[in-house]
C-alpha cells in the first residue's frame, strides 16, 4: 500500500511534549489567579518621606510598589497586601482560582485531550508503543476530531488485528469533522485491505474526493483500489480525473507528477507516447505555477532528465541558476553539474566546460567535478589539461588507489611517463600489495623504456596477484606482461607469456582486439625469420578474426615478404595502409617500411623511395626506425644515381 499514517515532526513532537507537560497537567487546572476580595492598596503618606515610600520609578515609568512597614494592624506578609498579579500554576483553597478564568468544559477537555496527546509523544519518543496508544486514544476519546492522530491509531490498532477498533476511530473522526477528508481516506484502505470490501471502501474514496478534489491522497487511494482488484481501466480513469483537477497547488500537481513516474517510467527511462504525454502536462502545469521556484524548476528538469527529454531539460537548469537559488537541498544545490551533465548528452562539451568551470569557482574543493572536467578535456584530445585536472582531484581524495591509477593512465596518455611512474610508486606506498597498482607501474616503466624495471614490476604484480587470488591474472595480463618482454628482448620468455595469454582467451575478447595476442606472437617470430609456418597460422588466425585490421594485414604482408612471395606480400601491405589510413585517419610508419621493401625488392626503387622518405618524416619517436630507413635511403639514391655497371670490355680475338 502507498498509504501510511501520517507522523509528527521532531521538532514539533519536542515542543508539545515539552510545553504540553509543563502548562497543563492532568486535574490541575491550566491557570489561577489572585482572588478577587484582595485588600486595595494604602496610599501612601505626604511628603518627601512617602514619595520614597512609594517606590522608585520602574524602567517602564510605572512606579514600583515599596514594601509597607508592618504595623500591630497589618496584614501578616507583604503578599497579604498585594497579592500575586500573575496566573498560579499551583491554586489552593487559600488562593482559589477566580471564576473568570475557570475553563469551560469544553475547553477543560481540550486541555486533558492535550496532556493525553503529550503523554502519547512521549511514549512514543521512549518507544513504549503500549502506553503511546492508551494514550493517543485518551486523546481520541476527549477530542475526536483530530484527524491526523485518529488515522495513526487507526493504523496501530490493525497492525494489532484490532481492525474494528481502528474503523471505530476513524468513524468517530468523521462524525466530529465531517469535512475532513483524512478518515474517509484511511477508512477505505482498512475496508480494502484488511475487510477485503473495495465497494465499501470505494464510498469512502468517493466522499473524499468530492470533499477534497484537490487532495491527490484522494484520487491515489482510488487509482488502487481499481489497480488491486484488476479493473485497469477504471484505474486509468481515476488518473484522468486527477489530470483533471483544476489546482493552482504546486504540493498537489508535486504528488500526482512523482506519482506518475513511478508507475509510468520504466528502469531505461522509456514509457509509451500517451504515457509520456500525461507527465509532460503535469510538469508543464507545475513549472507554469512556480516560474521563479528555483527547486520546482529543478524537480521539473530532474523529470525531463529522467523521461530521456535532455534536451528541454537545459533550458530549466538555466532558468533554476538565473534565480540564483542557495539552497543545500540536492534537487537544487547539485543543478549546476546536473546542467553540465546533460549539455556532455546533447554533445555540447564546450558549453559544458564552461559550466563546469564556473562550479569550481563556486565551490573548489569538489573533486568529482575535476574528474568530470578532466574527461571532457581528455575527450578534445587536450591531455595535457586533463591530466592536471586529475591531479587536481587526486589532491582532494587521495583514498582512492583507482583513483591514483587513473591519473598515471591519463599521465602516460600524455607522454609524462616519469611522472606517472613517480605516483604509482608513491600510490604502492600508501597501497602496499594490491597487484593492480604494481601492474600500473610496469606499463608506465615498458613506455618509458625501462625494460628491466617494467619486467621486475609484472613479475611482482603477478606474485601479489597470486597472493591475494585477484582476477588480474587474465589474458590482458599476460599479453602486456609478454609485449614488455619482447621489447626487452626476451623473445623466449615473451613467447610464454603470449601462449598463456592464448590458452586463457582463445578468442581474444578481453584484449582491446580480437586476435592480438595471435598477431603479436606471430609478427615477433616473423620479424625476426622464425618459425615462420606456426607465425603463419598464427596471423592467419588474427585476420580470420579482424579481417580489416590494418596490424593484422601488414603482420600477413610481412609474413609474405619473408617467404620471398612478393607479389603478394605488396598486396596486403597496401590493403594494410588503406585500412590503417581509414580507421586512424594517418599512415603508420612501420607498414610504410613495409611497403617501401616491397617495392624494392621488385626492382621499384623510386615506389621504394617514396615510402621510406614518407615512413621517416612521419616517424618521431622510433628512432632505430628512423636510423634504419634513413640509411635505406641513402643506399637506394647511391643505386638510382649510380647507374647500371659499365660492361667490362669483350676481350679480342
Amino acid at each position: 500500500m502507498n498509504f501510511r499514517p501520517p507522523g509528527f515532526s521532531l521538532g514539533k513532537r519536542r515542543i508539545l511534549a515539552a510545553g504540553i507537560a509543563l502548562l497543563v497537567l492532568p486535574g490541575v487546572p491550566a491557570f489561577a489567579a489572585p482572588p478577587e476580595a484582595a485588600p486595595k492598596k494604602a496610599a501612601a503618606p505626604a511628603g518627601k518621606s512617602g514619595a520614597k515610600a512609594a517606590g522608585k520609578k520602574s524602567l517602564s515609568g510605572s512606579a514600583t510598589p515599596a514594601a509597607p512597614v508592618k504595623t500591630a494592624t497589618s496584614p501578616n506578609s507583604a503578599s497579604d497586601v498585594f497579592p500575586p498579579i500573575y496566573a498560579d500554576a499551583w491554586p489552593s483553597e487559600l488562593r482559589p482560582t477566580a471564576p473568570d478564568l475557570h475553563l469551560k468544559p469544553e475547553d477543560g477537555r481540550k486541555a486533558d485531550a492535550f496532556g493525553a496527546f503529550a503523554e502519547g509523544l512521549l511514549a512514543e519518543d521512549n518507544a513504549d508503543q503500549d502506553a503511546m496508544l492508551a494514550a493517543y486514544r485518551r486523546a481520541l476519546n476527549l477530542d475526536p476530531g483530530y484527524a491526523e492522530l485518529a488515522v495513526k491509531v487507526a493504523y496501530e490498532l490493525a497492525r494489532r488485528n484490532e481492525v474494528s477498533a481502528g474503523i471505530q476511530i476513524l468513524k468517530d473522526a468523521i462524525k466530529a469533522t465531517p469535512k475532513a477528508p483524512l478518515p474517509y481516506i484511511y477508512l477505505s484502505q482498512l475496508y480494502s485491505h484488511y475487510l477485503k470490501k473495495p465497494e465499501l471502501a470505494l464510498t469512502y474514496v468517493e466522499q473524499a474526493l468530492v470533499l477534497a478534489p484537490q487532495n491527490f491522497k484522494s484520487h491515489l487511494a482510488a487509482y488502487e483500489l481499481f489497480d488491486v482488484s484488476g479493473q485497469k481501466a477504471k484505474a486509468d480513469a481515476a488518473i484522468v480525473r486527477a489530470l483533471k483537477v483544476d489546482s493552482k497547488d504546486t504540493g498537489y500537481w508535486t504528488e500526482l507528477g512523482e506519482f506518475l513516474q513511478k508507475i509510468y517510467l520504466k528502469d531505461d527511462g522509456t514509457c509509451t507516447p500517451e504515457e509520456l504525454k500525461r507527465m509532460n502536462t503535469v510538469y508543464d502545469r507545475l513549472a507554469a505555477l512556480a516560474p521563479e521556484d528555483a527547486t520546482i524548476l529543478a524537480k521539473t528538469a530532474d523529470y525531463l532528465v529522467l523521461s530521456k527529454q535532455i534536451k528541454e531539460a537545459i533550458p530549466r537548469y538555466l532558468a533554476v541558476l538565473k534565480q540564483e537559488p542557495v539552497s543545500e537541498d540536492p534537487v537544487v544545490k547539485n543543478v549546476r553539474e546536473k546542467l553540465a551533465r546533460s549539455l556532455i548528452f546533447t554533445g555540447q562539451r564546450d558549453e559544458a566546460i564552461k559550466v563546469l568551470e564556473e562550479l569550481l569557482q563556486e565551490n573548489p574543493q569538489r573533486f568529482d567535478t575535476y574528474e568530470l572536467l578532466g574527461d571532457l578535456y581528455q575527450q578534445k584530445g587536450n591531455l595535457e589539461k586533463a591530466a592536471e585536472l586529475y591531479e587536481h582531484s587526486l589532491q582532494l581524495d587521495s583514498s582512492e588507489p583507482r583513483n591514483h591509477l587513473r591519473v598515471a593512465d591519463m599521465l602516460r596518455m600524455a607522454k609524462q611517463y616519469d611522472k606517472a611512474i613517480e605516483l604509482l610508486q608513491r600510490a604502492r606506498e600508501r597501497f602496499p600489495d594490491l597487484p593492480f597498482i604494481t601492474y600500473g607501474l610496469a606499463l608506465a616503466q615498458t613506455q618509458a623504456k625501462q625494460h628491466d624495471d617494467a619486467l621486475a614490476s609484472f613479475a611482482l604484480a603477478q606474485t601479489e596477484a597470486e597472493k591475494r587470488n585477484e582476477e588480474l591474472l587474465n589474458a590482458s595480463f599476460f599479453f602486456t606482461y609478454g609485449a614488455a618482454a619482447e621489447q626487452a628482448g626476451k623473445y623466449e620468455r615473451a613467447a610464454e607469456l603470449l601462449k598463456q595469454s592464448i590458452e586463457l582467451d582463445p578468442t581474444g575478447n578481453t584484449l582491446d582486439r580480437p586476435g592480438a595476442a595471435y598477431n603479436y606472437l606471430g609478427y615477433m617470430w616473423v620479424d625476426r625469420g622464425e618459425k615462420l609456418e606456426e607465425a603463419g597460422a598464427l596471423i592467419k588466425k588474427a585476420v580470420e578474426m579482424e579481417p580489416d585490421n590494418g596490424a593484422y594485414l601488414d603482420s600477413l604482408g610481412w609474413l609474405y615478404f619473408h617467404r620471398g612471395e612478393f607479389d603478394k606480400a605488396l598486396k596486403e601491405l597496401l590493403r594494410a595502409q588503406e585500412c590503417i589510413l581509414r580507421d586512424e585517419k594517418r599512415d603508420d610508419p612501420t607498414v610504410l617500411d613495409h611497403i617501401a621493401d616491397a617495392y624494392a625488392k621488385q626492382g621499384k626503387m623510386s615506389e621504394a623511395l617514396s615510402y621510406w622518405q614518407k615512413a621517416v618524416t612521419l616517424e618521431q619517436e622510433d628512432k632505430k626506425l628512423i636510423t634504419r630507413v634513413t640509411e635505406k635511403i641513402e643506399a637506394a639514391k647511391q643505386k638510382v644515381t649510380s647507374g647500371p655497371a659499365t660492361p667490362a670490355p669483350v676481350p679480342q680475338q
